[in-house]
């Protein structure tokens, strides 16, 4: 369990510095769609002249924005849930429902690289007709992302499993009323009240 424990570890730190590229990468793509969306108004009311391109382009990076930024937030383990059954189930039932969640996540992950595959492959061959690129590139962040997802996914799992069933008892939120549920899942989160 020792062995496991480390190599966690030293895994979750290497997918923590690639999630830190992955922010900027997806920062780096918002300024570009947004400059472009701008650029593309401008050049249609004002000059009366847009580009042909700027759609293609704008949807092609919106793609990869989208499935860029969802790994992280697989990864940060931050995606919207519903407490109100999991509150109220005991500590052993959190961790078994935890595990359960990351299987099915694991297992749809997968599927979306699979299938993701395919499509790139059927569209490998079709070129977009304003900027000339191939449609797999509409395509391949399905693959990318489905990667990323997978591999966070694991890493969770592997979190989970790893937890004893004392930091789940720690956090027993079945006894605390609404408002100190609130304020335990905010500063959890790393928020203040």
């Amino acid at each position: 369990m020792g062995a496991l424990k480390t190599f966690n570890k030293s895994l979750r730190n290497g997918l923590g510095r690639l999630v830190h590229v992955e922010r900027y990468v997806c920062a780096v793509m918002l300024i570009i769609m947004t400059a472009i969306t701008f650029v593309q108004v401008i050049c249609r009311f004002v000059f009366h002249s847009p580009f042909s391109w700027s759609e293609e382009a704008t949807l092609m990076l919106l793609v990869w924005f989208g499935y860029l930024c969802m790994p992280i937030d697989i990864y940060l383990d931050d995606h919207a849930a519903i407490f109100a059954f999991y509150n109220k189930t005991p500590a052993r039932g959190r961790k078994f429902l935890d595990i359960l969640r990351h299987l099915i996540l694991l297992w749809f992950f997968i599927e979306l690289t699979y299938y993701g595959v395919l499509l790139s492959q059927l569209n490998l061959r079709k070129i977009q007709p304003a900027t000339g690129f191939s449609y797999i590139w509409r395509y391949l962040p399905l693959v990318v992302g489905g990667v990323l997802m997978s591999i966070y996914c694991f890493s969770n799992f592997l979190n989970v499993c790893m937890t004893p069933i004392d930091e789940y008892k720690a956090k027993d939120f079945a006894s605390a009323s609404f408002e100190e549920q609130v304020k335990q899942k905010v500063q959890e989160k790393g928020g203040v009240i």
